[in-house]
Protein backbone atom coordinates (compact mmCIF):
# COMPACT_ATOMS: atom_id res chain seq x y z
CA UNK A 1 0.00 0.00 0.00
CA UNK A 2 1.16 3.53 -0.79
CA UNK A 3 1.56 6.09 1.98
CA UNK A 4 -0.74 9.06 1.71
CA UNK A 5 -1.30 12.14 3.88
CA UNK A 6 -4.94 11.11 4.47
CA UNK A 7 -6.03 7.62 5.49
CA UNK A 8 -8.05 5.71 2.92
CA UNK A 9 -11.09 5.07 5.10
CA UNK A 10 -13.44 6.30 2.36
CA UNK A 11 -14.74 3.98 -0.32
CA UNK A 12 -17.48 4.41 -2.91
CA UNK A 13 -21.01 3.30 -2.29
CA UNK A 14 -22.35 0.53 -4.54
CA UNK A 15 -23.28 1.79 -7.99
CA UNK A 16 -27.01 2.61 -8.20
CA UNK A 17 -28.92 0.83 -10.98
CA UNK A 18 -29.79 4.18 -12.61
CA UNK A 19 -26.10 5.04 -13.06
CA UNK A 20 -25.18 1.50 -14.06
CA UNK A 21 -27.63 1.62 -16.97
CA UNK A 22 -26.34 5.02 -18.11
CA UNK A 23 -22.71 3.90 -17.81
CA UNK A 24 -23.31 0.83 -19.96
CA UNK A 25 -24.95 3.01 -22.60
CA UNK A 26 -22.58 5.99 -22.63
CA UNK A 27 -19.07 5.06 -21.40
CA UNK A 28 -16.91 3.02 -23.78
CA UNK A 29 -15.63 -0.42 -22.85
CA UNK A 30 -15.73 -2.15 -19.51
CA UNK A 31 -13.83 -2.17 -16.24
CA UNK A 32 -15.37 1.02 -14.83
CA UNK A 33 -15.56 1.48 -11.05
CA UNK A 34 -18.26 3.79 -9.71
CA UNK A 35 -16.77 6.58 -7.57
CA UNK A 36 -19.53 9.10 -6.85
CA UNK A 37 -22.62 10.82 -8.21
CA UNK A 38 -24.56 13.99 -7.64
CA UNK A 39 -28.07 15.09 -8.53
CA UNK A 40 -28.98 18.76 -8.28
CA UNK A 41 -31.66 20.64 -10.19
CA UNK A 42 -29.06 22.24 -12.46
CA UNK A 43 -26.75 19.22 -12.92
CA UNK A 44 -26.68 15.43 -12.71
CA UNK A 45 -23.26 13.79 -12.85
CA UNK A 46 -21.46 10.56 -12.06
CA UNK A 47 -17.73 9.83 -11.77
CA UNK A 48 -16.01 6.56 -12.65
CA UNK A 49 -12.45 5.30 -12.93
CA UNK A 50 -10.65 2.41 -14.55
CA UNK A 51 -7.16 1.12 -15.18
CA UNK A 52 -5.34 2.49 -12.10
CA UNK A 53 -1.55 2.42 -12.63
CA UNK A 54 0.96 3.48 -10.00
CA UNK A 55 4.12 5.31 -10.96
CA UNK A 56 6.69 7.63 -9.44
CA UNK A 57 7.53 11.01 -10.90
CA UNK A 58 10.53 13.16 -10.08
CA UNK A 59 8.40 16.24 -9.43
CA UNK A 60 5.30 14.76 -7.77
CA UNK A 61 6.40 11.50 -6.17
CA UNK A 62 3.91 8.62 -6.15
CA UNK A 63 0.92 9.02 -8.45
CA UNK A 64 -1.88 6.72 -9.59
CA UNK A 65 -2.86 7.35 -13.19
CA UNK A 66 -6.45 6.54 -14.14
CA UNK A 67 -8.96 6.93 -16.90
CA UNK A 68 -11.74 9.06 -15.40
CA UNK A 69 -15.20 8.57 -16.86
CA UNK A 70 -17.76 11.34 -16.42
CA UNK A 71 -21.47 11.25 -17.18
CA UNK A 72 -23.04 14.73 -17.26
CA UNK A 73 -26.44 16.21 -17.93
CA UNK A 74 -27.29 19.85 -17.30
CA UNK A 75 -30.84 21.01 -16.68
CA UNK A 76 -31.03 22.68 -20.10
CA UNK A 77 -29.87 19.55 -21.96
CA UNK A 78 -31.92 16.58 -23.07
CA UNK A 79 -28.97 14.27 -23.81
CA UNK A 80 -26.31 12.80 -21.54
CA UNK A 81 -22.68 13.65 -22.27
CA UNK A 82 -19.87 11.21 -21.55
CA UNK A 83 -16.20 12.12 -21.23
CA UNK A 84 -13.11 10.00 -20.64
CA UNK A 85 -10.25 12.07 -19.24
CA UNK A 86 -6.69 11.02 -18.35
CA UNK A 87 -6.21 11.92 -14.69
CA UNK A 88 -3.96 11.02 -11.81
CA UNK A 89 -4.14 10.99 -8.04
CA UNK A 90 -1.10 12.73 -6.56
CA UNK A 91 -0.73 10.58 -3.45
CA UNK A 92 1.72 12.83 -1.60
CA UNK A 93 -0.19 16.07 -2.26
CA UNK A 94 -3.69 14.60 -1.83
CA UNK A 95 -4.94 16.17 -5.07
CA UNK A 96 -6.15 15.19 -8.52
CA UNK A 97 -4.42 16.28 -11.73
CA UNK A 98 -5.80 16.33 -15.27
CA UNK A 99 -3.75 15.70 -18.41
CA UNK A 100 -4.24 18.06 -21.35
CA UNK A 101 -4.13 17.13 -25.04
CA UNK A 102 -0.35 17.57 -25.26
CA UNK A 103 0.45 15.55 -22.14
CA UNK A 104 0.90 18.28 -19.52
CA UNK A 105 -0.52 17.74 -16.05
CA UNK A 106 -2.32 20.47 -14.09
CA UNK A 107 -4.19 20.49 -10.80
CA UNK A 108 -7.88 19.65 -11.10
CA UNK A 109 -10.34 21.78 -9.08
CA UNK A 110 -10.66 20.30 -5.61
CA UNK A 111 -13.75 19.60 -3.51
CA UNK A 112 -13.84 19.02 0.25
CA UNK A 113 -13.84 15.22 -0.23
CA UNK A 114 -10.96 15.13 -2.74
CA UNK A 115 -8.21 14.17 -0.23
CA UNK A 116 -10.10 11.08 1.01
CA UNK A 117 -10.92 10.01 -2.54
CA UNK A 118 -7.26 10.44 -3.52
CA UNK A 119 -6.23 8.31 -0.53
CA UNK A 120 -8.65 5.60 -1.64
CA UNK A 121 -7.35 5.71 -5.23
CA UNK A 122 -3.78 5.48 -3.95
CA UNK A 123 -4.71 2.29 -2.09
CA UNK A 124 -6.07 0.56 -5.24
CA UNK A 125 -3.05 -0.68 -7.23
Amino acid sequence: MISCPVRANWHPEPEPIFWSQLRKTHLPGGGWTFVDAMAKPQLQAAEYLRSPRVSTTRSDGIVVEIEAGLLLKRADQSEWKAKVIPMRADCDAGRMDRQDSIGRWSAYPSRPDTPVKVAWMCSLP
